[in-house]
């Protein structure tokens, strides 16, 4: 194998890569390679940790075909090391890779491409497509909401739906919930989503499809299986491995009732509670919410440390209520939400609170309120 490649393209396509490799498994992991495979149509790569994979082509002139797997991490630190514009490199013994640039010259050890795990096909006859630009939308209101936890089945991934908005529009929805806050969120898509009853995208693979949208100018299209998916973006593709849960019926929390509606500036409460978690330092980030008919008071304390108090204007429907909330987790739902104004819609003290854009009704969030001592 050898071939010559533009130096900003090649750190492009290995940095795509890094999110997909088992950095845990070291240098003598076949996991921890990228698969470079080089002919006349250029240069493909492939990264994997076996449940999730990402396949891509970028162009290169190649003098001779063929196809290594060289340690991800290595190769991505010399090529953004040397200087140049290009890159050329060539497999010597069969079980090097020969990096060449300017006057840098380096060879890292290779494994055999036969050794590189196969990714299974996936039929992508029964597909959707979604505008990059909602796609992004979706991932960052809901990917926060994901429990962290991989050992809290059902929740550590997000659930995919159809779901017909009130104009008639084919939706595409996402569900995040952790069980102290959940996140909906949704957009137009054409095509078909044919996921699994039980099925779940895993939150690791959400992430690097996120990462992957910059740039992104064409629709990108989704194929679910039976227990896997694949995400075409512009020139490269993600295999993921679904995780197999019963997602909980998140519509049953929903409260469908309200005793207090709250408008209040979205930059004003989210810089409010910045300065009020100073203090906030529990384990359940509490802060106090006092809504008074014009004004929030919110407050923490921490023992032996000092309190906080602020005062942020509201408009406030209903009987005054004292609430408390993680205000960490009202600070992730504000950053995400692009209107100027958000409404928050209370029951009682110890009732869910929804948070809502005022210009949209494509995303929807639930906070868990906690107790105050």
């Amino acid at each position: 194998m050898e071939f010559i490649i533009a130096r900003d393209s090649f750190i492009q396509a290995l940095s795509r890569v890094s999110g997909f490799v088992d950095k845990k498994g070291g240098n003598s992991s076949i996991l921890s390679s990228v698969l470079l495979q080089a002919d006349s149509s250029g240069l493909r790569y492939t990264g994997t940790d076996k449940t999730l994979t990402v396949l891509g082509q970028v162009a290169a002139t190649v003098s001779r075909p063929g196809e290594a797997a060289v340690d991800a991490s290595n190769l991505l630190t010399i090529v953004k090391a040397i200087s140049g514009d290009t890159v050329h490199c060539a497999s010597v013994d069969g079980q090097r890779l020969e990096v060449r640039a300017g006057a840098s010259t380096f060879r890292l050890t290779s494994q055999p491409g036969g050794e590189f795990p196969v990714t299974p096909p996936l039929d992508q006859s029964r597909s959707l497509r979604i505008a990059p630009d909602a796609l992004a939308r979706i991932l960052d209101q809901t990917l926060f909401s994901v429990a962290g936890d991989d050992n809290r089945y059902g929740l550590n991934g997000a659930h995919f739906e159809q779901v017909t908005a009130a104009d008639g529009s084919t939706m595409l929805r996402v569900v995040a919930t952790d069980g102290n806050r959940l996140s909906w969120s949704q957009a137009p898509f054409t095509g078909e989503l044919a996921i699994g009853r039980k099925s779940l995208v895993p939150r690791k693979g959400l992430v690097e499809v996120r990462r992957l949208l910059e740039g992104v100018k064409s629709d990108v299209e989704i194929a679910f299986g039976e227990r896997a998916a694949v995400v075409r973006l512009d020139d490269c593709t993600i295999h993921m491995r679904l995780l197999e849960a019963d997602f909980p019926d998140y519509r049953q929390v929903l409260p469908n009732a309200f005793k207090r509606k709250a408008v209040v500036t979205r930059v004003e409460l989210s810089e409010a509670l910045k300065r009020v978690l100073i203090f906030a330092q529990d384990s359940s980030r509490s802060v106090k919410f006092a809504c008074a008919d014009e004004t929030i008071t919110l407050s923490s304390r921490k023992l032996d440390a000092g309190e906080s108090k602020e005062e942020v204007r509201m408009d406030l429907q209903g009987e005054p209520i004292t609430m408390g909330f993680n205000g960490r987790f009202l600070q992730e739902v504000l950053s995400v939400i692009s209107s100027e104004r958000v409404l928050l819609e209370l029951g009682d003290t110890l009732s869910p609170c929804i948070v809502k854009s005022t210009d949209s009704a494509d995303a929807l969030f639930v906070v868990m309120p906690v107790r105050l001592d």
